[in-house]
């Protein structure tokens, strides 16, 4: 499919507030605010963001209205989702995303948006997997700068700290929960030829294998070009561990498969958060990773 490219944003551009899954918050509004505004961008969001059905931003009806609007609204150049959670995969159908390739912008998020992103790929359009508001203020001052440098000049090369085996694909991933849950889905149908992106966080040991497990039988590894490896913080484990390390869960599908893996990679939900264009080119040298569009 040929690729719908949101346009670079220029300082005084216009940044709508999302909230596609757990409800927003004032706090996290400001924070928002505060931090797009300093970047020399404005703000917009509607009212129901802040709109509240047990854990999720309202009714599922309330979160399709508010996320169409900002997409139906000319002036906002780029969707920058509140917060993750669960619930973005509920709506993500109902979305109009026709509207959205004819007026393509940015899609910002990450954690439970990865269905968003996920769903923007298999539409052709480029989306940002990048830090959220609610967590801006323990992220790192050089990753929030290079995403608002992103916005407005496109990506920049990821430098490596160990050596990598050179290799290339279209990127696309992000959470592994989430990835699990919509493999296979119109969300994403493969991964085929892909540099594939995976974080997590919250989960326990076992749990991780039976994701990588389950897709791995399900064929969704086959034809995967490298794996980057993010961060997996806050494992869980039993009185009796699991038994093999974290570390070496999350690498022996891949590796059995003989697909290149690098692993600590700067994003997930810790204070590192390295923005990086969900459907670009990436390009990966002995050195460093060069994203294209």
């Amino acid at each position: 499919m040929k690729q719908r490219i949101p346009a670079l944003l220029k300082p005084g551009d216009l940044i709508g507030l999302s909230a596609t899954a757990r409800f927003a918050t004032r706090e996290m509004i400001s924070t928002a605010k505060a931090y797009i505004e300093a970047a020399g961008f404005n703000v917009f969001y509607s009212e129901d963001i802040l709109l509240q059905e047990g854990q999720v931003a309202g009714t599922k009806e309330a979160r399709i209205r508010t996320t169409n609007a900002l997409i139906h609204n000319e002036e906002v150049k780029a969707i920058w989702n509140i917060r993750g959670g669960y619930g973005s995969a509920e709506i993500v159908d109902d979305i109009d995303w026709d509207a959205l390739q004819a007026q393509p912008k940015w899609l910002i998020g990450f954690s439970d948006f990865t269905t968003f992103l996920s769903h923007a790929y298999q539409k052709g359009i480029p989306s940002i997997h990048a830090a959220m508001p609610v967590s801006f203020e323990k992220t790192t001052k050089d990753d929030l700068q290079a995403t608002f440098e992103l916005l407005q000049n496109g990506p920049k090369p990821l430098a490596l700290t160990s050596a990598a085996t050179p290799c290339s694909g279209k990127v696309i991933g992000g959470n592994l929960s989430v990835i699990y849950s919509i493999y296979g889905t119109p969300t994403l149908p493969t991964l085929e030829g892909s540099v594939l992106l995976l974080e997590d966080l919250d989960e326990y040991h076992y749990h991780l294998d039976r994701m990588l497990l389950a897709l791995e039988r399900k064929g969704a590894f086959k034809g995967v070009s490298a794996v980057l490896l993010g961060q997996f913080s806050d494992i869980h484990d039993h009185d009796i561990p699991w038994g093999d390390a974290v570390e070496h869960t999350l690498v022996k599908y891949f590796e059995a498969a003989g697909i290149p893996v690098l692993q600590n990679m700067p994003f997930g939900h810790t204070s590192r958060q390295f923005p990086i264009v969900i459907g670009s080119h990436a390009e990966i040298s002995q050195d460093e990773i060069v994203f294209t569009l």
